[in-house]
């Protein structure tokens, strides 16, 4: 690897830390230097500002994570069975590539702009391969008369209340392995019987 890139990643590794530990507003240019090695010259030369430098990480954060989220639907596997192996990738994901330290730092720091937080939580946090394996299962029949980017919003919404708020808000540890499964089974229970319900009766339409 180049030297450049090196002293790059090693800038990236530090400012991430030090952001977890201080906060954004909290973060000091001159530590990250220290822990990363380089001047404040090669630091700016690298990201214009502060700003810059925490974009830079949420996506080389999101970047990683699109090549961890790729979810064809198989017509061969159920709903469920499927759906449970997306959750469980879901969940390795936020505790282990997000961390729930750096998901504090974005949601604390921006909460004095909520609809700075709001683009943030969009672009992180809903995953896009998820609503693709949503209407490819459409597609293929499984699924039937419900609005998929209602059904995605659906997941999303309780997943992150399982997963999530609790560990950043309530400041709660991270569930147990069987707590985990626990909740992966609970969730994939909620939207499978949503969707048998709705694809056994007519009646229940949620495409308007």
């Amino acid at each position: 690897m180049a030297l450049i890139e090196e002293k790059r990643l090693a800038i990236i590794a530090a400012a991430k830390e030090e952001f977890i530990q201080h906060g954004f507003t909290g973060a000091n240019m001159d530590r990250v230097c220290t822990s990363a090695e380089v001047s404040k010259r090669t630091l700016y030369r690298h990201f214009k500002s502060k700003d810059v430098l925490f974009e830079s990480i949420l996506g080389i954060i999101k970047s990683s994570i699109n090549e961890r989220q790729s979810y064809p639907f198989d017509s061969q596997r159920s709903l469920r069975d499927q759906l449970i192996s997306i959750t469980r990738n879901e969940v390795e994901i936020l505790y282990h590539t997000y961390g729930i330290p750096f998901t504090r730092v974005i949601m604390f720091e921006f909460l004095r702009q909520p609809e700075l937080a709001q683009q943030i939580i969009a672009k992180l946090y809903r995953s896009k391969a998820l609503t693709v394996w949503f209407e490819q299962a459409q597609q293929s029949g499984a699924i039937k008369h419900i609005n998929i980017s209602l059904l995605s919003d659906t997941y999303s919404s309780i997943f992150n209340g399982l997963f999530l708020w609790p560990s950043v808000f309530n400041m709660q540890e991270l569930p147990t392995e069987t707590e985990i499964e626990q909740k992966v089974e609970h969730l994939v229970f909620v939207i499978t019987s949503t969707c048998e319900a709705a694809n056994t009766n007519p009646n229940l339409t949620y495409n308007e």
